[in-house]
């Protein structure tokens, strides 16, 4: 916080950054849908929705560890509780592992399957191995998204929270909360 009570550059930067996260994951799985129904193909859909997923797995890595770097620092400056702070790390660093893994992990192996179907993956019944291998997958993915956007709002609404004073300021407070 400013001498004058309003929040300072790196306070409003987290708030930005992670209202900007939030919104980049909202937006992605709602356009996903859409790009899947308007491509001439679901195999030109998927291309497309595998480029933005894969940049939202890296934007979503970058803005957690950010996030994270910032919240350590606002703490410093003003503390925020340590039950907000304790949530808001470990809440990011859940968010960084789930994006690490949908990248590394997940989406590779998600297009192996595909691969290895070929032109008629999307012929194949659904008790096949593969399709079923390639469903369990996209579930997978799909609860990484999940986990990263609760944890983008939950660390706006955080820090929001705590810039906002809308936590008890005080040595007091951040030994009760």
């Amino acid at each position: 916080m400013t001498p004058g009570g309003r929040p300072g550059f790196l306070a409003g930067l987290y708030l930005f950054l992670g209202a900007l996260w939030a919104g980049a994951l909202v937006f992605f799985a709602a356009g996903a849908g859409i790009v899947l129904r308007t491509a001439p193909t679901r195999a030109d859909g998927g291309v497309v929705n595998r480029a933005l997923l894969d940049a939202l797995d890296v934007a979503s890595l970058v803005l957690a560890v950010l996030l994270l770097a910032l919240a350590a620092v606002l703490d410093r400056r003003r503390p925020w509780g340590r039950a907000a702070r304790g949530l808001s790390l470990r809440l990011l660093a859940v968010a960084a592992v789930a994006a690490f893994v949908s990248l590394y992990l997940i989406t590779p192996e998600m297009v192996a399957l595909r691969a290895k179907a070929g032109s008629l993956f999307d012929a194949l019944p659904a008790s096949d191995p593969l399709r079923r291998g390639w469903s369990r997958l996209h579930a997978l993915s799909l609860l990484t998204l999940l986990v990263r956007l609760v944890a983008a709002v939950a660390a706006f609404l955080l820090g929001f929270r705590s810039v906002t004073g809308a936590a008890a300021s005080g040595p007091e407070a951040g030994a009760s909360t």
